[in-house]
């Protein structure tokens, strides 16, 4: 059953019992007011009777002897004088005979106790008629008499029955008034439930923008606060996966065809050498054609090899002189910017970097290496090392051709080439600023990338003073536009 419903019929059975136990509370008490009223009624009566017969009696001469039809016609006259007549009157002698009845009602209260007391009564229902049945006593020096008066009350039951029917009447309209409130109410407070409902099954059907508006402090309004934050969690955990199955169907389609084309190649002029008669020269050219491929194959399996395992491996950092830093790199490079005759200008200040130097150089070759690709003939990379409070700013310049602003935030994805056919002349694989991205990761560096086309590409990359194991990892690449 549904939340609504439980909420409505259980409010509803509720104020209807309350209503039905405090409705029946209040028909008896307002029958046992009344009634008490008239039995207060009755027995004052019956005292002033009482009192105005003893007084009668009492005012009698010494020579004069009552008798008991004396007393019924002083009986008689006091009824009549106290406007009275409505009340049924009778007295009873010492012998508890009748010297007196003013209606035909009898009642059988006289037979209840035999004993003196100031007065008894209680309630007779005769033929559909309640009747106050009271008795008591007239001590005189005349004699002693006892005193019986009866009055009917049927208006108090009927006041009841009245007021009961009063109360069925309107026990159904108070449901129906009480039946269209709670449905309001059931419905205004169960909408904010129903709204997350509705934006759960959406966001479960594949709308992952479903969200609740948070409406209140109340619990339902932190439900929808937390099923918010869960769904934005949800929905970048997401994105995160689609962009990880984007890449990895990308890296794998990319792989396939860097290793399709040079296997192709190997495959066919091997082949022509098996099975034809070659000049030696040809024969020359196809072996040398099947070496370059093949070392162009150990390249991309080397960096692959790099790629994959280097954040795998214990790296410890040390302490490491720019100078000779710098002066290494020179060496390492300097033979592949010679067939450009491409200028290294480098202009760099002393001072201490904390890295692994194994990776920096990595890091530094691979730029170059980049750069140099970029670079015509003659050829210029500019690369400039400043020391500073906040660490080592290196800045690496090149006048080439530069890429697109809405291409810097792809080249750090494997395998991906701006100009394919380009890179692979140059003998590129795409490997190359990854492997660079996460060096500079390890390394809790941040780097910038800054390019125009056909104005060269400028990266600058700062190095904190000291790495710590504690540092928290950052990773930043910034678009500037020139």
């Amino acid at each position: 059953m549904k939340l609504f419903w439980k909420q409505f019929i259980t409010m509803m059975c509720f104020i209807i019992m309350s209503f039905m136990i405090f409705g029946n509370i209040m028909v008896h008490t307002a029958f046992q007011t009344t009634m008490n009223r008239a039995k207060e009624q009755g027995i004052e009566e019956m005292k002033i009777f009482q009192y105005a017969l003893v007084a009668s009696l009492e005012g009698l001469p010494k020579e004069y002897q009552a008798t008991d039809i004396a007393v019924a016609e002083i009986a008689k006259s006091i009824q009549q004088s106290l406007n009275n007549t409505q009340d049924g009157m009778i007295i009873y002698n010492k012998d508890n005979k009748i010297i007196y009845q003013s209606s035909q009602y009898k009642s059988k209260l006289i037979l209840t106790s035999e004993k003196k007391h100031s007065g008894v009564w209680q309630i007779h229902k005769q033929k559909n008629h309640y009747y106050l049945e009271s008795l008591c006593e007239a001590q005189s020096k005349a004699g002693n008499y006892k005193l019986e008066m009866h009055r009917n009350i049927d208006y108090v039951y009927q006041d009841r029955h009245q007021l009961y029917n009063t109360y069925l009447l309107a026990l159904p309209f108070v449901s129906a008034v009480f039946m269209v409130v709670l449905l309001i109410f059931s419905s205004n407070f169960t909408r904010p439930v129903r709204k997350l409902s509705h934006a759960t099954r959406a966001f479960a059907n594949g709308n992952y923008k479903s969200r609740v508006n948070v409406k209140g402090t109340n619990e339902i309004a932190i439900l929808s606060q937390d099923f918010n934050q869960m769904a934005t969690q949800l929905e970048e955990n997401i994105a995160q996966l689609e962009e990880n199955a984007r890449r990895q169907e990308e890296f794998t389609g990319a792989f396939s065809h860097e290793l399709k084309t040079p296997l192709t190649s190997i495959i066919g002029y091997a082949d022509m050498l098996r099975s034809m008669e070659l000049s030696e020269e040809e024969t020359f050219i196809s072996a040398d054609y099947i070496f370059n491929q093949g070392k162009r194959l150990e390249r991309l399996a080397l960096k692959l090899m790099e790629l994959l395992y280097i954040d795998k491996q214990e790296i410890s950092f040390q302490k490491i002189n720019i100078q000779s830093f710098v002066l290494q790199l020179k060496t390492m490079t300097e033979k592949l910017l010679q067939p450009k005759n491409i200028l290294l200008d480098i202009q760099i200040e002393d001072g201490n970097l904390f890295g692994e130097p194994d990776l920096l150089l990595s890091l530094f070759s691979n730029l170059i290496d980049n750069a140099r690709k970029a670079c015509g003939e003659h050829g210029e990379i500019i690369l400039k090392g400043n020391d500073s409070a906040a660490g080592y700013l290196f800045y690496l310049k090149d006048n080439g051709r530069g890429m697109p602003i809405e291409e810097i935030h792809k080249i750090t994805e494997p395998f991906y080439m701006i100009d394919k056919s380009r890179a692979r002349k140059e003998g590129g694989a795409g490997i190359g600023m990854s492997l660079c991205q996460k060096i500079i990761k390890l390394h809790h560096a941040t780097w910038q990338i800054s390019s125009q086309p056909e104005e060269g590409t400028e990266i600058t990359i700062q190095f904190p003073n000291k790495t710590s194991d504690t540092a928290v990892e950052k990773e930043e690449i910034e678009i500037e536009e020139q």
